[in-house]
């Protein structure tokens, strides 16, 4: 048995096309699929070569599955083969009605432990941010359809700072059930 040669474009990887909106099933039984075909294990028995091109499949699939699995990494990716570095994405300036939102609910988030019910409002926090995520991801994915990279890139930067105040939501949640 050989080890496939594959490109390193983490779609071509797995049979998928170049968009944000992915058929995750789709995605997940791909993987399943090459794990099965490529783990290391399955090469014990072969030559060096063959073992260590193995791990690094194996490593390359994982990697692959990680990024394309979720909305941010995916879109940060896609900015990426498009020709965008994270540096050029990271300096995208973000105007300042969103800025002034995220202070907003970034206070919230901060109220939260002074609240009678503070699980309630994290909820509803919570669910305000997610329905602003999925905004974003739209936005996302029509402005890189378009191949209008600075709105797609505009895009992805409000997503990071809300994925980053949803993981302090999640924080604050965790802690609230202990």
């Amino acid at each position: 048995m050989s080890i496939p040669d594959f490109q390193r474009n983490y779609f071509q990887l797995f049979d998928l096309p170049v968009t944000f909106a992915l058929d995750q099933t789709k995605l997940g039984a791909r993987y399943r699929q090459l794990q099965r075909e490529l783990h290391p294990d399955r090469y014990a028995g072969a030559s060096a070569h063959e073992q260590r091109l193995a791990v690094q499949y194996s490593s390359l699939i994982n990697e692959a599955y990680a990024t394309l699995r979720k909305p941010l990494p995916r879109a940060i990716y896609l900015l990426e083969t498009a020709g965008m570095s994270a540096e050029t994405v990271a300096a995208k300036p973000v105007d300042g009605g969103f800025l002034i939102q995220q202070m907003e609910l970034r206070e919230k988030l901060e109220e939260m432990d002074d609240l009678v019910d503070p699980e309630t409002a994290l909820d509803h926090l919570v669910t305000e941010i997610g329905v602003d995520i999925a905004a974003l991801q739209e936005q996302f994915a029509s402005a890189f359809a378009a191949e209008d990279l600075s709105a797609a890139a505009s895009a992805c930067v409000k997503m990071q700072y809300l994925d980053k105040l949803l993981r302090e939501a999640e924080q604050i949640e965790s802690r609230l059930i202990d």
